[in-house]
């Protein structure tokens, strides 16, 4: 999840701060839903779509809730 951050910071002119928060707000929010029954794979599209970024990225939100 650090270089999401990392990458919208340098991409998006985010601030550390505002980064971290869009990306702890993404997972917090798709943890709650997997935990109620929602697909991961769907929480991948969500992932691509907010953030713009490869699949590939989204494997280290996956990873942490495991």
């Amino acid at each position: 999840m650090k270089e999401t951050v990392k990458i919208l910071m340098s991409r998006d002119g985010l601030t550390q701060a505002e980064a971290v928060k869009q990306v702890v707000d993404f997972f917090k929010l798709m943890k709650d839903g997997i935990e109620h029954g929602d697909d991961p794979w769907d929480w991948q599209n969500y992932f691509v779509t907010d953030f713009g970024l490869e699949p590939d990225y989204f494997e280290d939100f996956i990873f942490r809730l495991c």
